[in-house]
């Protein structure tokens, strides 16, 4: 496994890369866009080239463009639905245009709509969105801590989405650690952890895990408090995070922290944590 963080584009695309090599990542993840609004400026093209060319001169191995906050694809609010497919596919037509490797969206709440139903919704719209934008870029479904009306809190969830859309090659899931947790997933121990991964691949297959979300969980296990810390100062624990970063299975993934962070010291102590638990 491989390691990065959520890094901020505040300052621009190109130093969030450069950000991102000072901080010692081996990927990154970024919004496209301002996470907590609609509107969207259009790109510009020499920012997209100046990030693309300080990719190519860097040790950055994978970059994932996260979807913003308020896009719900899965909606029982016929207008709020049309609205977060709409911003889901400019931003998955960002992450394509800055060719990330990857474009990871959580899949929402479906209110009083039967489970079955808000599963259909948001298959519905990534099969328009990956109708109409082309490209490289793959777009993943990530796991929740299952809270009140919230999809995907079980694993299973993921596969019954993606098993509505068509073009699997072009999808797939990223597992955040966390969530995962507060769901009530076991990740502290061997035993637990092999059963979350036969899960996974049941459900849409080991290779189709692109991505790690590494998170520790201020909540207990089966609170569905999506609440991250750093890691080994959670419920996870250094124990936990210690069988997932050796674990065969997930060799070769990319591994990105989205811990609290007030100055790049949280962001370095979490590397270097991560980092010291690889046999």
């Amino acid at each position: 496994m491989f390691f990065g963080l959520h890094v901020s584009i505040g300052k621009g695309l190109a130093k969030a890369v450069q950000t991102a090599e000072g901080l010692t990542c081996e990927c990154l993840q970024i919004f496209a866009g301002n996470p907590r609004g609609w509107a969207r400026k259009p790109l510009d093209e020499k920012e997209v080239l100046q990030f693309q060319n300080a990719l190519k001169g860097s040790s950055i191995k994978k970059v994932a463009v996260h979807l913003s906050y308020l896009p719900n694809p899965a909606s029982a609010d016929a207008e709020l639905y049309e609205k977060s497919i709409l911003a889901m596919g400019e931003d998955y037509r960002r992450a394509v245009n800055l060719g990330a490797d990857y474009f990871v969206v959580h899949p929402g709440a479906g209110g009083e709509q039967s489970k079955e139903g808000a599963f259909g919704k948001v298959a519905k719209g990534i099969n328009a969105i990956l109708a109409e934008v082309r490209g490289e870029t793959v777009f993943l479904l990530e796991n929740q801590a299952g809270g009140g009306k919230e999809l995907a809190g079980e694993i299973k969830d993921l596969g019954l989405i993606l098993g509505q859309v068509k073009e699997a090659d072009r999808t797939g899931i990223c597992f955040d650690t966390c969530h995962a947790y507060a769901a009530g997933y076991d990740l502290q121990t061997a035993e637990g952890l092999t059963e979350t991964l036969q899960e996974i691949d049941d459900a849409v297959g080991l290779d189709r895990l692109h991505l790690l979300h590494l998170n520790d969980s201020l909540g207990e296990k089966g609170s569905h408090l999506d609440r991250h810390t750093h890691i080994g100062e959670g419920k996870i624990g250094l124990a936990g995070f210690k069988l997932m970063v050796n674990h065969p299975a997930l060799a070769g993934k990319a591994g990105v922290m989205e811990t609290p962070r007030s100055s790049d010291q949280d962001d370095l102590r979490n590397l270097k944590v991560i980092r010291s638990l690889i046999k």
